[in-house]
């Protein structure tokens, strides 16, 4: 069976990488001098308060070639076929040390490793490790999860609000100058996330900012899926859901809450919030 890897930005909840059998290869955190493996060395509670206090900004970093050296190694004991879903490659240099060790681990071995740039970032990445997953398990083969993927890819949007745009400006995520615009204004941002950050429009309030990306989702139509986003306030995470769910563009039960790690709470900061979606396919 095709076995399935991503990153940890994909911020999969655990009890779906379990059910789905989805290999995590993480990236690192660095906060005043120590480095920390995303979701394994540093609780996402620890990391938020060190973000807070903390008097320099995180930084983050791909994983080591090693590591993905080591995940592959261990899966083609199992399997002859490994599709690796990743972030997108403006916004980490992940998918590109995925593709190196792919290469090294293949030479000279009657194995395949696919490496894919999803364009996307967060949970669109992780529907997209779910999906090809149990399309795997049914027997489909490595070009039906390709297509799999192509479609998500064809359906997905992220929006993001931010409380601040520091983080994202220090991340170097975004331009210098639009992260001023908004501190002057003293405005909330939206962005969408589709290859990079794409600046998408700035309201006045937090309670706007809410408003306007459940207006925005609502613009997408009917839903396949949709996870909203947090990274300290699981609060607006809830009054941002239960305001979709008025609308009724999918199965309430569907839709999943999920807080942000730290390498995506680096960029987004405190009280950051977003909306990962896939429109239902017509």
């Amino acid at each position: 069976m095709i076995r399935i890897v991503t990153d940890s930005t994909a911020d999969l909840p655990a009890d779906l990488r379990e059910a789905h059998n989805i290999t995590t290869v993480p990236l690192h955190v660095q906060i005043e001098g120590e480095s920390f493996r995303d979701g394994i060395d540093i609780t996402v509670d620890e990391f938020y308060t060190r973000l807070v206090e903390s008097a320099t900004l995180p930084t983050t970093s791909t994983p080591p070639v090693g590591a993905f050296i080591k995940t592959y190694e261990q899966l083609l004991e199992e399997t002859d076929t490994i599709l690796s879903v990743h972030l997108s490659r403006h916004l980490s240099g992940t998918v590109e040390t995925a593709r190196r060790a792919a290469q090294l681990v293949t030479e000279g071995k009657q194995a395949r490793i696919v490496v894919v740039d999803t364009n996307f970032a967060q949970m669109i990445v992780g529907y997209i490790a779910i999906a090809t997953s149990i399309a795997a398990r049914e027997g489909k083969p490595l070009e039906a999860l390709l297509d799999i993927i192509e479609s998500i890819r064809s359906r997905a949007f992220i929006y993001i609000g931010f409380d601040t745009l520091k983080y994202l400006e220090r991340g170097g995520r975004i331009g210098h100058a639009r992260a001023l615009m908004g501190k002057l204004l003293q405005v909330k941002p939206i962005v969408q996330v589709e290859g990079e950050v794409k600046p998408l429009e700035q309201v006045r309030t937090f309670k706007r900012m809410l408003n306007r990306m459940a207006e925005l989702t609502r613009e997408q139509g009917q839903l396949e899926d949709l996870a909203v986003l947090y990274s300290t306030n699981k609060a607006h995470a809830e009054t941002l859901r239960d305001q979709i769910i008025g609308f009724d563009l999918m199965p309430a039960e569907r839709m999943l809450i999920v807080q942000a790690g730290s390498v995506i709470g680096t960029h987004i900061g405190p009280n950051g919030i977003g909306l990962a979606g896939i429109r239902r396919a017509s």
